[in-house]
């Protein structure tokens, strides 16, 4: 039996251990997990500044670099470029960011620019770079014309710029960079392959500075297409019209959307504004050559990535700054790279199957799932639950074969009762005899103090195993549920019946089942965190302080399982702020037997009472008034209360050791007394006095 006692405890370590380790294991994997496509887009964790006065940034090994944009901060082709830098730039620690923004998309007029540049002539006098990194047309044209004056000797890095001309840069050693070269044949020519059908390319256009150019590229490639498709421009117009007419386009025709920010009155779409109106209004689908559209609902095409934009940008600063490489010897990058992107909804939408993509493709914004977001959490919930069950069953067949021992003890018990009441004249000749056969008596006993420990955890992991299943099981019926309605809504969506009432009840459903989830998962997380508390007290016996009041509390979610089958109110008054310096597990065994012991002797099976648990301290000793309202005891009973194997309930379920393992542990483990007062017909108070701190050798007494 003592392997067996060894066995288990051994077991319910290493589960322990696989448990805390499997848990630390999912979250290291759930943080540094991969990330969906869009999230490499995320703002790295780089040291940014605006320009002040901080000694520190001045430092001499820091490295001062400013980023001027053409555009906003909040344009979405800003912010991946601004991304793509910090994500090279971050890796260097000297290296100190300084973001500003020209704004040239709502502000156009020579005189603005020339109030900008009397700004920043001010701004940055007596500042110097170490680089600066211009993005777009707006704010290299800039540089180019005002490089001496406000960047002087200053190696400037461009990126995004479509107007380039090569012969306008070669007088100047100090700039270089990488050209935005955008791929319109290759997704002209993915449009026929996706859409055989089509024979009309509806072109929408403004006319920017970019927008021209990027027109002058499709120019030269049209008579490539002449003899397949038809194209129609729209440009010089308002977005009204546009809107007007991409509605009514048939099957054989296709939308490519270039750029369409200012319209023909002069109204400034943003690029997410434009996107979403054309998107949105057109039938057919809608093609592009920028990645940030995508969230706009356009089909895609071969993009070109302003991350991947700003990341070259990081590049060849870095290699200027922190290399010593000159820019003229740094040749300029003019071919961007593309990739195939499609928008999961818009090829849903258009009827295009994934698998007719161009090889390489990515595909965006595909729906997650349920078990994707949470996988971990649904990983370590499973393997937690079998463990559980796992520890139960063993802990199970452990108790069934300790409870066989311990009828054979029992009778062995009675035999012996037998032999020494026949023996008694022979006493002082079997003396020797005696005395062995009273140590071992002894060593059963505590053997079975010890079973009875661990009956008692026993029952703690079922009753809790049992309660857990409830919120687990309503945890996936709701999400059952909800996998049914969003599997009603996709087919809804497919088939182009869903509406916004639909969406409504959905989203009303959707909150209501991540309530009851989150409930039901916060009920388990609180039942197992309770049942890790105190079972780990109770396997490791070691002093440690803790709050006398908040551990009672969670002695009694343990026992719940328990209480729930009775009709009885637990009542606890204690101080809030007392603490203590005890065994934890002792303190645990004492209430979880004296509640047993209530329990079973106390009440008759229907029976509705109430057990007061009340604290008191005063003087360096903490009394603990445990109190029921039960039958009460007569003073014969109350006499052999603690006495070993002493029950009025032998022969259904009593072993008589409950009371005599409480007084052994406040006796003797927690260094107190004990008391019992008891009225038949009233009630019985157990007075339990202990202090505060429990001493070990070498100690004294102090909190």
């Amino acid at each position: 039996m003592k392997y067996a006692v060894s066995f288990t405890l051994l077991t319910v370590l290493i589960i322990t251990f696989l448990l805390g380790g499997t848990f630390i294991l999912l979250i290291r994997q759930e943080i540094a997990g991969e990330m969906i496509p869009w999230s490499r887009y995320k703002d790295g964790s780089i040291a940014l500044s605006a320009a002040n006065d901080n000694e520190k940034l001045y430092h001499k090994d820091r490295k001062k670099i400013l980023v001027l944009h053409s555009y906003h901060s909040e344009m979405p082709w800003v912010k991946l470029e601004e991304q793509g830098i910090k994500s090279v730039l971050q890796q260097e620690k000297q290296a100190v960011l300084y973001f500003d923004y020209m704004d040239t998309k709502q502000n156009i007029t020579s005189d603005y620019l020339e109030s900008l540049y009397k700004l920043y002539e001010q701004k940055y006098k007596g500042r110097k770079f170490d680089a600066v990194i211009v993005t777009d047309d707006a704010a290299y044209n800039f540089a180019l014309t005002h490089q001496q004056t406000l960047f002087s000797s200053t190696p400037i890095i461009f990126c995004g710029v479509n107007y380039f001309n090569e012969a306008a840069i070669q007088d100047k050693t100090w700039i270089t960079g990488i050209i935005e070269d955008v791929d319109i044949k290759s997704t002209i020519e993915a449009a026929l392959v996706l859409q055989p059908q089509v024979t009309k390319m509806v072109v929408i256009n403004d006319e920017t500075t970019v927008g021209k150019a990027n027109k002058q590229l499709l120019e030269k490639i049209i008579p490539s297409f002449d003899s397949k498709i038809q194209f129609i421009f729209l440009e010089k117009m308002a977005m009204s019209e546009v809107l007007e007419k991409i509605a009514a386009l048939s099957d054989d025709t296709a939308v490519l959307l270039m750029t369409f920010n200012v319209d023909k009155d002069e109204t400034i779409f943003s690029y997410e504004e434009a996107g979403e109106l054309i998107g949105s209004n057109s039938k057919v689908p809608v093609y592009c050559f920028w990645d940030f559209y995508l969230k706009s609902g356009m089909l895609g095409g071969k993009v070109t990535s302003g991350f991947n934009q700003g990341k070259v940008a990081g590049e060849l600063a870095r290699k200027i700054v922190f290399e010593g490489i000159l820019p003229v010897d740094i040749p300029v990058v003019k071919e961007s790279i593309q990739q195939y992107m499609f928008d999961y909804h818009a090829l849903r939408k258009a009827g295009i199957k994934e698998d007719s993509l161009p090889a390489g493709s990515i595909v965006v914004n595909n729906p997650v799932t349920f078990y994707e977001t949470y996988k971990y959490l649904v990983w370590f919930l499973t393997v937690s639950f079998m463990i559980l069950l796992l520890l139960v069953s063993i802990l199970a067949v452990n108790i069934n074969r300790r409870r066989k021992v311990e009828e054979e003890i029992r009778h062995l018990n009675r035999e012996l009762e037998n032999q020494v009441s026949e023996r008694t004249k022979a006493l002082q000749d079997t003396n020797s005899a005696l005395r062995h056969t009273l140590e071992d008596l002894q060593q059963t006993r505590s053997y079975l103090v010890e079973v009875e420990k661990m009956a008692s955890l026993g029952e703690l992991v079922a009753g809790v195993a049992h309660e857990i299943n409830t919120p687990v099981g309503n945890s996936i019926t709701a999400i059952s549920h909800l996998s049914e309605k969003t599997g009603e809504l996709d087919r809804k969506l497919s088939g182009g019946q869903m509406k916004k009432s639909d969406l409504q009840m959905y989203l009303e459903s959707s909150n209501r089942v991540s309530k009851i989830i989150f409930t039901n998962l916060e009920r388990a997380a609180e039942l197992i965190r309770s049942f890790k508390k105190v079972a780990v007290d109770q396997l490791v016996e070691e002093r440690r302080s803790f709050q006398l009041e908040e551990y009672i509390q969670d002695v009694l979610l343990s026992l719940k399982p328990q209480l729930k089958k009775t009709h009885h109110r637990v009542k606890v008054i204690c101080p809030a702020k007392i603490k203590v310096y005890w065994y934890p597990g002792a303190f645990w065994q004492i209430i979880s037997n004296m509640l047993n012991n209530s329990i079973m002797h106390a009440y008759d099976p229907d029976a509705a009472g109430t057990i007061i648990i009340e604290i008191s301290y005063a003087d360096g000793l903490i009394t603990l008034t445990y109190t029921d309202d039960g039958k009460g005891m007569t003073p014969e009973v109350q006499k052999k209360i603690f006495d070993p194997f002493f029950t009025t309930r032998r022969g259904t379920g009593g072993t008589g050791l409950g009371m005599h393992i409480v007084y052994n542990l406040v006796v003797f483990k927690m260094e107190g007394t004990i008391e019992c007062v008891s009225q038949l017909g009233v009630g019985t108070t157990f007075i339990v006095k202990l202090p505060e701190r429990i001493q070990g050798k070498g100690e004294t007494n102090h909190v």
